[in-house]
């Protein structure tokens, strides 16, 4: 179990890497999808071990419903912001006033 707990770790901090220090939109929401899976293991395996393993994957499946919607709303601000700049760096973003 405790190479899981380290997979699980190392996708988090992977993810919060990716996320800390990318500028492309689509590179930060990637970034982000990968950290929240890596939560999501460490989740399960911690209902695994505690013995609630059943009320750990209620919470995931849950967790991963609303990620979706999460995603699919980001994306759907990306296009837009894609459509105003022609670009998805963040920097373009900053530069707006408004």
């Amino acid at each position: 179990m405790s190479g899981y707990a380290a997979g699980g770790v190392a996708l988090v901090i992977i993810g919060l890497y990716a996320t800390i220090t990318r500028t492309n939109l689509l590179q930060i929401i990637i970034g982000l999808e990968i950290m929240a899976r890596g939560v999501s293991l460490v989740f399960i395996l911690g209902g695994a071990q505690s013995g609630t393993l059943a009320a750990a994957q209620a919470v995931v499946v849950t967790t991963i419903l609303i990620e979706a919607v999460t995603v699919a709303i980001a994306l759907s601000l990306v296009v837009a912001a894609y459509q105003h700049n022609k670009s998805l760096s963040i920097t373009a973003l900053r530069r707006l006033k408004g």
